[in-house]
């Protein structure tokens, strides 16, 4: 995660889930003045828990963007646990003042709230454990995806390098081959030239055997 600030939030809302859940457990069996202070404890951790949600909502929608969808889907998650608890928590709540207003008909339907609540969290830890494998899933999903991404660029620098020293390698041919093709053009004017000359040796040397034998006969 990216902000220090989140993952305290997290952990907090972890706690007031866990705190929430076990008190819970304690209404379905608490009476009197133990179910009253059991009832205030999940009223305020409910209170806590959507405090903290807020800010981890605000932290996570300003987060940068690599991160940002990991933090609000475990923001929606702990949402979700919440709302579970927050209904069985209203449930029970419900349920209390039926048994003080009603007498064993609110018992009997006190029971049925129990037993609903009971569904209930237990719904909700099936929840938490699909939504916790859900984001690691995703975590490690998205890290395969940032893996894949970091050799995807670094494979397109090393075809930019590859490709600039193609460009240069291509550049120094062309230089090369103007080079040879001068040097091609001086060889055979070298030829050429050197042909003349030996011509022209030639000639005088013809010349010079005409005038000694032929020309002191006539």
């Amino acid at each position: 995660m990216s902000s220090e600030k989140f993952e305290f939030a997290q952990d907090e809302v972890e706690t007031q889930l866990e705190r929430l859940s076990s008190n819970l457990r304690l209404l379905e069996t608490s009476q009197g003045e133990a179910r009253k202070r059991n009832l205030q404890v999940c009223e305020k951790c409910v209170e806590d828990g959507e405090k903290l949600l807020e800010e981890m909502d605000s932290e996570a929608r300003t987060a940068p963007l690599q991160f940002r969808a990991e933090m609000l889907a475990a923001v929606r998650g702990l949402r979700s646990r919440l709302g579970i608890l927050q209904s069985s928590y209203r449930s029970l709540k419900f349920s209390s003042r039926l048994t003080a207003g009603e007498g064993s008909r609110g018992r009997a339907a006190t029971d049925g709230v129990r037993e609903k609540v009971i569904n209930g969290v237990q719904s909700l830890e099936r929840t938490g454990e699909s939504i916790y494998r859900s984001q690691q899933v995703a975590i490690e999903t998205e890290q395969v995806g940032v893996g894949i991404i970091d050799d995807l660029g670094t494979q397109r620098e090393s075809l930019e390098r590859t490709r600039t020293r193609l460009v240069e390698t291509d550049v120094e041919l062309g230089r090369s081959s103007r080079i040879l093709k001068r040097m091609y053009l001086n060889v055979i004017s070298n030829k050429i030239i050197l042909s003349a000359i030996i011509i022209i040796e030639v000639c005088i040397l013809i010349g010079l055997v005409y005038w000694k034998y032929f020309s002191k006969k006539s």
